[in-house]
């Protein structure tokens, strides 16, 4: 009985950090980024590699890191344009 009760407990606190942050697999580690709605989308996503298209189909992950002072994950320098935009979206929602 003590088993399925642990099993219970991790399954909680997975599902719990399933929907209140995301995972983000970084060029410098993991990082844990909270979500700005909670849901079970975007629960893991690999930036090492992500071009401007990767992060306009992930805009929710870009609006949250910059929400929570992380932008520097954001760091090809061909999004500047879109890191401002995402910036000032981000501003104008929670202002």
């Amino acid at each position: 009985m003590s088993r399925f009760l642990a099993g219970m407990v991790c399954g909680a606190v997975l599902l719990f950090v399933a929907m209140h942050y995301h995972v983000v697999r970084g060029k410098e580690g993991v990082f844990l980024v909270p979500k700005i709605s909670n849901n079970l989308s975007g629960v893991y996503v690999d930036i090492r590699d992500f071009r401007l298209s990767d992060w306009q189909e992930h805009k929710s992950l870009a609006a949250a890191m910059v929400k929570n002072n992380r932008s520097d994950l954001l760091e090809d320098a061909s999004l500047s344009g879109f890191r401002t935009q995402v910036s000032n979206l981000v501003d104008g929602l929670f202002e």
